[in-house]
């Protein structure tokens, strides 16, 4: 059995038949780890020390929305441990080791990048080139 079969299998049988689907469908490799916390978006991450990983591909996020994922809907800390900042997760910090935002939005605002509602910024400079406009007249 190539080791690529053998490694699915083992994986789909640790994390169980509904999130290994869910990888598969989002063309990932099954990965199996352990739950390490949830934001307050309800985006779950994970990690795993097994030693088949590739290095820098034992931490990831299962966001909450599968079909809309926004990577703006991550806080700030947990960007960061995905990232490899820290090994400490924020769900194992105390609450005074935890970073205070100074200005929260009430309500998030999604991403709008590549949507009619993006941000287009107007340009007020005059253009350095213009086009040729041709006269028609008659010679006489």
């Amino acid at each position: 059995m190539s080791t690529s079969l053998a490694r699915t299998l083992r994986n789909v049988w640790k994390s169980g038949l509904k999130r290994s689907l869910r990888q598969i469908a989002l063309l990932d490799d099954t990965k199996s780890g352990i739950l390490v916390g949830q934001d307050d978006f309800g985006n779950k991450y994970y990690e795993t020390d097994h030693p088949s990983e590739i290095h820098l591909r034992t931490r990831w996020v299962e966001y909450k929305d599968f079909w809309g994922k926004d990577a703006s809907q991550m806080e700030p800390g947990w960007h960061y441990w995905l990232a490899y900042g820290t090994d400490t997760p924020p769900s194992a910090l105390k609450p005074e080791e935890k970073a205070i935002r100074h200005s929260t939005l009430a309500v998030h605002q999604p991403n709008l990048t590549h949507t009619k509602g993006a941000y287009v910024p107007y340009n007020t400079a005059k253009p350095k080139l213009t086009s040729w406009e041709p006269k028609v007249g008659i010679r006489g």
